[in-house]
């Protein structure tokens, strides 16, 4: 797909793999829109990065919790001079909970951004490109939703985000088939990545080891994949799993615990 003058929104793209997302994607020449909720200052310094490398980027601020800021969210995107063909719904909450001790207040969190807000932004994403259609009727956008390859090997530990990331698998499926008229929908399910927040090196390591290959996703993994989805064509409603393996045999409790 060309990429010139065309805008793609990555949710949560401040930091973390959002931000190496977004970065790979200004290299490919594409204009992107950084989300970000409370990191205005990890906002600014990426993107004031991206455009020292000849990047076109905007930052825009919204809680993914707050149905008024995600219209505000969409109404900045399609303001802006260049075509929205893109979506990358990256932004994940993720809080320990199991089936016994969850709150509803975790559950309506957990949902509202890993399953909500994704949906919604997808609905924008087709009405908009449908919209561009009648100038150009070749017109097709992408979405490209960031699961957990922890939902295809069930554990019953993080009880409720599980639930959202399952959701979210189901609205990969019914987008791709609903919005097939205008876009392609597709996801990837990543195993254990980077650091999580307060994890040492060594307990990392040992994490990312525990599959079948002894190797879980890198974030050259993740990258590669979404230059794949973006360059085929005739791919939609499809989830690539990145894991090592660890679905085959999934650990009973979570590999981060």
């Amino acid at each position: 797909m060309e990429s010139k003058n065309k805008t793609i929104l990555i949710t949560a793209s401040a930091k973390r793999l959002g931000k190496f997302i977004a970065t790979y994607l200004t290299k490919k020449g594409w204009k992107v829109a950084i989300h970000y909720n409370k990191s205005k200052k990890f906002a600014e310094e990426t993107a004031d990065y991206l455009s020292k490398i000849g990047g076109n980027v905007s930052i825009h601020q919204a809680d993914l919790t707050c149905i008024s800021d995600i219209e505000k969210l969409v109404n900045e995107i399609e303001a802006k001079d260049s075509k929205w063909v893109g979506l990358v719904n990256n932004a994940g909450y993720f809080n320990y909970d199991n089936g016994m001790s969850f709150k509803v207040e975790e559950l309506q969190r957990h949902m509202s951004v890993n399953f909500i807000a994704p949906s919604l932004l997808t609905k924008a994403l087709a009405k908009y490109t449908m919209k561009m259609k009648r100038q150009d009727n070749s017109s097709q956008g992408f979405v490209i939703n960031i699961l957990d390859a922890k939902i295809f090997g069930l554990n019953p530990d993080y009880y409720t985000y599980t639930l959202s990331k399952q959701a979210m698998y189901g609205l990969t499926k019914m987008s791709a088939l609903t919005y097939a008229s205008c876009l392609r929908v597709n996801g990837i399910a990543p195993g254990i990545t980077l650091l999580a927040p307060g994890q040492d090196q060594k307990a990392f390591e040992i994490s990312h080891k525990k599959n079948l290959l002894k190797s879980s996703s890198t974030v050259e993994e993740i990258l590669n994949t979404i230059q794949l989805i973006i360059n085929s064509k005739s791919m939609t409603g499809h989830i690539t799993l990145l894991d090592g393996g660890a679905h085959l045999a999934p650990p009973r409790r979570d590999v981060g615990l």
